[in-house]
């Protein structure tokens, strides 16, 4: 068990003012599209073609949006092919969460965050902004969707510090989970202030709504009787949905059921819900909160309940039930289906192996150059580019790792397929001269590996990774900027050892060509 910080150590209280003065290097910024999607939100005046508009000219951004759409969490029958209609579907509201919660992921890479950490937050915010919008919905109240990006946004202090204080935000974790007694002292003595606080000023510096900061800034108090107004109705709401979903995400925690039980005695009453209600839309928040977490490359582990063995069982029946229930949604959402297509930036077919042919290949290619040649940020252009091997070529296994400067090391930052973030943390491989890795970064052309085991055997690639990866065949091609290795792509058909086909070679390649030939033309953009 991690111990606790030295909470009598003083951290100098600065640490606010110190994010927002050194900004950028400090402090997560916000692309413009995203900025114009908040401004836009906000603006009554506004209309779905107006935010549309500006989503389709960030393309990872608009990938992210239309494929949410296109999830089961909105069950259309119509695929959704342009951002208009993506944003007509998903309303305003979530729009404002996501388009935030993808941001923040990207820039994980770019301040040393704990990807896997920042994604186990951004999933309990998810749960919350689901079993919000699932208890909105219940209870009548005319804008879900408002509830929604609240209750999401309510953590924005815990994201903030995770990505730009990972250290600190473990640390807190592990003392929630210990003694949650202690962690509004330990906030202020690891921080200099309150998280609510820090968060409030984060949202004021991002212009986010202002029904966010009022509720971050505001203490909050149960009410004895059921909340006449729409804003009292929603800060209960919002803290209730949060409070659920740390108890049933951390449900042995140390004092959870006790966090539980006067949730449910101080919330249920005054809004007339029966806790068979509340079940119900604890069920259906995990299920929607876990069909939107694979659209932005959050593996459902994130959104298991993490029972630890370590802390005494759970007694309270009705947590246990609820736990229960989820993981048999959880586990209902996994089961094997035909895999249903989805459109994205590009023509998306729902390629399969053997279903791959020269003239799929030649279309892939087209679609893709032009995409990627509107995309204006190397950091897009790469998960475009990840995303499009993994959703539209077939392969079941993608992974980018970047060389570390300075260190002399490959480090995993982009995963899609089984197991990716387990993968993508095990992926740390040494750089010397004359092994695989090393190589590898010094070839233009790509290359199919029969095995990453062979390779393995002068200790070049852990073994925890060459676990989690297998010995299945697979491509492996360096990314240049414009002329000096940045790193490397991996992929494969999955750890079945399932048989490439000269079309897959093929595939690979163009993509690889198209990225770096981008990557060349962003480095040389003013």
């Amino acid at each position: 068990m991690k111990q606790t910080a030295d909470l009598n150590k003083n951290t100098p209280p600065s640490f606010l003012e110190s994010l927002l003065e050194s900004a950028p290097e400090t402090l997560p910024i916000l692309r413009q599209s995203c900025i114009q999607v908040l401004n836009l939100t906000q603006d009554k005046r506004s209309s779905a073609s107006d935010i549309g508009d500006i989503i389709k000219r960030d393309q990872a951004m608009m990938a992210n949006i239309v494929k949410i759409a296109n999830s089961s969490a909105y069950h259309t029958r119509v695929p959704v092919k342009t951002p208009t209609h993506a944003v007509t579907l998903i309303g305003f509201d979530v729009i404002q969460a996501m388009v935030v919660a993808a941001q923040l992921i990207e820039q994980a890479d770019t301040f040393g965050a704990n990807t896997s950490c920042l994604k186990h937050i951004l999933a309990r915010a998810l749960v919350a902004g689901t079993q919000a919008q699932e208890i909105g919905k219940t209870l009548n109240y005319p804008e879900p969707g408002f509830l929604f990006t609240n209750a999401m946004l309510y953590s924005l202090g815990d994201l903030i510090l995770a990505l730009c204080r990972p250290d600190v935000a473990e640390q807190l974790e592990t003392l929630r989970l210990e003694d949650p007694t202690k962690a509004p002292k330990a906030e202020l003595a690891l921080l200099g202030r309150p998280l609510p606080i820090i968060a409030a000023t984060m949202a004021k510096h991002w212009h986010l709504p202002d029904s966010l900061i009022h509720l971050l800034e505001k203490k909050p108090i149960w009410p004895k009787t059921r909340p006449e107004g729409d804003q009292q109705i929603m800060e209960g709401i919002v803290r209730a949905a949060n409070e659920l979903s740390y108890c049933l995400l951390n449900p042995s925690g140390i004092g959870q059921e006790q966090v539980f039980q006067s949730l449910i005695q101080q919330f249920l009453p005054p809004y007339a819900l029966s806790f068979t209600q509340l079940e119900q839309t604890v069920t259906n928040a995990f299920m929607q909160a876990s069909e939107i977490a694979s659209t932005i490359n959050i593996h459902h582990q994130h959104l298991t309940p993490d029972e630890n063995p370590s802390y005494p069982p759970i007694q309270n029946q009705q947590l246990q039930k609820l736990t229960l229930a989820i993981q048999q949604t959880l586990h209902k959402d996994q089961e094997p289906e035909q895999e249903e297509c989805f459109p994205t930036q590009i023509s998306q077919k729902c390629a399969q192996p053997a279903s791959s042919s020269p003239s799929n290949t030649g279309n892939l290619l087209l679609e893709y150059t032009l995409a990627a040649m509107k995309i204006p940020e190397p950091s897009n252009l790469l998960t475009f580019a990840t995303h499009t091997l993994y959703a539209s070529c077939g392969f079941e296994r993608v992974l980018l790792a970047f060389v570390v400067p300075g260190k002399d090391k490959l480090e995993a930052k982009i995963g899609y397929g089984a197991q990716s973030d387990a993968i993508q943390t095990a992926f740390h491989c040494p750089l010397i001269k004359g092994n695989f890795w090393h190589r590898l970064l010094h070839q233009y052309q790509p290359i199919q590996f029969p095995s990453l085991g062979k390779e393995g055997k002068n200790h070049e690639i852990p073994k925890d990774f060459l676990q989690l990866w297998g010995n299945a065949p697979g491509f492996a091609g360096c990314l240049y900027a414009p002329n000096k290795p940045i790193g490397l792509i991996l992929a494969d058909r999955g750890a079945g050892g399932h048989s490439l086909t000269d079309t897959d070679f093929a595939a690979f390649s163009l993509v690889l060509s198209q990225t770096n030939a981008n990557l060349a033309r962003l480095a040389q953009s003013p």
